[in-house]
């Protein structure tokens, strides 16, 4: 039996997601510290494939890609490592959006009466 294609999307959010927080781990410092901590309570519901819980942290990943996009073009120094911060914030996104339409999209309709 084939698997469903939001399962796909979910394993490329899972993977973005723990991505992310990787990279922000390892660039250091206070703020990239205190960014990675805020992507660590979504963790078990995006585990446990709560449409709600994808939906929200897509919305709170809209402010980390604008941040890192915003860092990009504002320092000479961090550009690079900022815009690749800020495509994977974007593939995080993506994929957490895709999910949730999949999803509903696959889910099965109700009989009526």
């Amino acid at each position: 039996m084939r698997r469903p294609l939001s399962d796909y999307a979910k394993g490329a959010a899972l993977s973005a997601h723990v991505a992310l927080m990787l990279l922000l781990v390892a660039q250091g410092g206070t703020l990239a510290w205190l960014g990675a901590l805020l992507l660590v309570p979504p963790l078990p519901g995006l585990l446990r494939g709560r449409i709600y819980t994808y939906q929200w942290t897509s919305l709170l990943l809209t402010f980390y890609c604008a941040l890192w996009l915003a860092e990009g073009w504002g320092s000479t120094q961090g550009r690079w490592p900022a815009f690749g911060l800020a495509a994977v914030a974007a593939a995080d996104f993506v994929s957490l959006v895709l999910y949730v339409r999949l999803r509903r999209r696959e889910a099965p309709v109700p009989k009526a009466g």
